[in-house]
């Protein structure tokens, strides 16, 4: 399944994303005494059995001799992918499974259908498939203690030295050495009186003296460690440490191997992430796994790096060339459960007012329902719709009516299962609102534009701002318009004319504009009449309770 050397698993939380790369650090794990637990088994049912396996590519020649695994490889082909008759023409790979059983002990074998079955592979062997995890605990990654990676990478130096551990014992000892010239004289006068009594008692310990116990230096090898001068690097910052621990891996994975990094983003600014990302594509010879919730993260990807994960699910969403474009343009958007894309920024801010209203009204709010928010501007988001669906989110597509081309789109965006939430057919959100709010709340909605624009300017003069939109009114109006909104009488022409002016002069073509207006909306939604915005803004309120969490 991950055929790239870069794979970035992600999806929302608990959906399971972790749990991968867990199994495939156990797995290929080089410790022989793994843990597990109860609570490790599905529904914790110890009756059965956790069986874990792993397909290898690029597999270190000494562990494909005969007296090794040799006998036991199997073929890797581009039409029938794994199969246990190898032929010259196929890619050689072992199939190594673990095992656990209600006894908790882990078995690792490496496995073929063949008559042959199966063969244990051991902890020794296992390591040099050069596997580590990043995560919350890597202190151990900075010290020379065995099964570390910096252990592993002083073996990858050094091959044919030390294969015994030795090497370690042995600094410890010109350590301790060193330590044993050196002078206690601190200590000297306590010292003396214990010799001199223990004279008296009628022992003899004249030539006792101050220094390490050699048995606590050799069996803690991990308090050798790295030191940034005389701070060990177990006390750097999060983001700081798990940057060297993946420099380590990346330096033992020049050989290959395999990195393992679970949230990557954490700890770190966004350009460092970006920095981490593009320097491991460019610098790794290996295969690297990582988890993200980050769009700093996405953005520098390749599509063909990206599988998603969904919760229950029996397989993950991989991605093909067509979702490049939507990939850069709405990275939060595949961090959802479902999708509203949204045709501009007053969009985006009316359906977080709704997210407010909701809120208030004790409805669950889109965060808990897993219903992301995403501004689709531009002429493709007919296109970003169609490949989102495509994916597997549920979507609605929040627009106006007034484009004629995204207009020819929506029957066949509908007919896919995608939800519009639009207008009558040549009205605009602006145009939409304004038609149909109660007479004060259009006035309310223009004192509140202009009360926005000084907000935003505090240079400009309140009646000068009032007086220039509603010329701009006057302009969409035409012959007839009164001199000022506190005298005008509603029609229909006067509301069109408001709509339009709004939509022409983007007076609430922000988020924090659009937020205000939908703000105002949902203060006085009792109020509305039942007509076409009551009815599409409450189908927008039910579309978030079908199709969230």
């Amino acid at each position: 399944m991950f055929a790239s050397d870069f794979v970035c698993l992600i999806g929302r939380g608990d959906s399971g994303k972790s749990s991968i790369l867990e199994a495939i650090s156990s797995i290929l794990s080089s410790s022989w005494n793994l843990q597990f637990f109860d609570n490790d088994f599905y529904n914790c049912n110890t009756a059965e059995p956790i069986e874990i396996e792993a397909t290898l590519t690029e597999i270190p020649e000494e562990l494909l001799r005969e007296d090794k695994y040799g006998l036991f490889q199997r073929g890797l082909t581009k039409t029938n992918g794994i199969i246990d008759d190898i032929e010259d023409d196929h890619q050689p790979v072992l199939t190594i499974r673990l095992t656990v059983e209600k006894d908790l002990e882990p078995k690792w074998t490496v496995f073929t259908e063949r008559e042959i079955g199966s063969k244990s592979i051991s902890a020794h062997d296992r390591a040099k498939l050069n596997t580590a995890m990043v995560s919350d605990y890597i202190d151990r990654h900075f010290a020379w203690s065995k099964g570390s990676p910096l252990y592993t990478l002083l073996q990858q130096e050094e091959p044919d030295e030390d294969t015994d551990g030795t090497h370690m014992i042995d600094a410890l000892r010109d350590a301790k050495g060193k330590i044993d010239v050196g002078s206690f004289s601190k200590f000297d006068t306590a010292v003396s009186k214990v010799k001199a009594v223990a004279a008296t008692f009628g022992i003899n310990i004249s030539k006792a003296s101050t220094t390490i116990d050699f048995r606590d230096i050799v069996t803690k090898d991990g308090k050798v460690c790295l030191h940034d001068e005389k701070i060990p690097f177990r006390l750097k910052g999060k983001g700081s440490k798990r940057v060297i621990s993946i420099a380590i891996q990346s330096a033992i994975a020049e050989t290959g191997g395999i990195a393992l990094i679970d949230e990557i983003e954490q700890g770190l600014e966004p350009d460092r992430v970006q920095q981490l990302i593009n320097s491991l594509k460019m610098h790794t010879h290996g295969q690297v796994f990582i988890t993200t919730h980050s769009r700093d993260v996405l953005v520098e990807l390749a599509v063909e790096n990206i599988f998603l994960m969904r919760e229950g699910a029996k397989s993950l969403v991989s991605f093909d060339d067509k979702f490049q474009g939507t990939l850069r343009r709405h990275p939060e958007a595949f961090f959802a459960k479902a999708i509203i894309l949204c045709e501009g920024a007053t969009e985006i801010g009316i359906g977080r007012a709704l997210n407010d209203f909701r809120i208030a009204t004790g409805a669950k709010n889109m965060s808990y329902m897993g219903v992301r928010l995403a501004n689709g501007e531009g002429t493709s988001i007919a296109e970003y719709a169609a490949n989102l669906k495509a994916s597997g989110f549920p979507l609605c597509l929040f627009c106006d009516s007034d484009d004629a081309t995204l207009n020819g789109q929506k029957a066949s965006l509908s007919t896919s299962g995608i939800q519009i939430i639009d207008w009558d057919n040549g009205d605009c959100l602006e145009t939409a609102i304004m038609r149909e709010i109660p007479f004060d709340m259009l006035k309310e909605a223009f004192e509140l534009a202009v009360t926005v624009k000084c907000e935003e300017d505090e240079t400009l003069v309140l009646d000068d701002v009032k007086k220039s939109m509603w010329d701009s009114i006057k302009a969409q109006f035409g012959a007839g318009c009164v001199a000022s909104i506190d005298i005008a009488t509603d029609s229909s022409q006067l509301r069109l004319a408001i709509g339009k002016a709004a939509a022409k002069n983007r007076w609430f073509k922000k988020q924090y504009r659009g937020h205000r207006l939908g703000e105002l909306i949902f203060s006085h939604f009792d109020q509305l009449p039942e007509g076409k915005l009551k009815q599409q803004l409450t189908a927008l309120s039910a579309w978030i309770d079908k199709n969230g969490s």
